[in-house]
């Protein structure tokens, strides 16, 4: 049996967090969710592999996040990253050069549309 996939949302709008873990259980992955970069860290660190991460940036009351991204990247090498911006000019120099970029606000199409660009997937509706 395959293992299933794991996504972390880290977003502090709960409602908005709710939508994002909604559409990424649809398409198959367990998800964790944290208002905070350090609880995100804090959830998956006993986590063996992390696929997907779909994170706020900057979350307030955090120093910037990309220190968080690059840990995180470490111990999982090929973790798809999903930024969502509240500002498209947020300077993001230290993020992964990969991680795909969606801007607030966003519908729902073009948050599928962002998950399958990260993940290099389509999963049938």
């Amino acid at each position: 049996m395959p293992r299933q996939l794991l996504a972390v949302v880290i977003e502090p709008s709960l409602p908005l967090a709710q939508a994002v873990s909604d559409v990424l259980r649809q398409r198959g992955y367990e998800t964790l969710t944290s208002p905070t970069h350090a609880g995100g860290a804090r959830q998956v660190e006993q986590r063996e592999r992390v696929d997907l991460r779909v994170a706020g940036v900057p979350a307030p009351g955090e120093e910037h996040a990309g220190a968080y991204l690059e840990e995180a990247r470490g111990k999982n090498g090929s973790m798809s990253i999903v930024i969502m911006l509240s500002d498209p000019n947020e300077p993001l120099d230290d993020a992964p050069a990969d991680a795909l970029r969606l801007i607030k606000p966003f519908s729902r199409q073009e948050l599928t549309d962002a998950i399958d660009r990260a993940t290099g997937s389509h999963v049938p509706e």
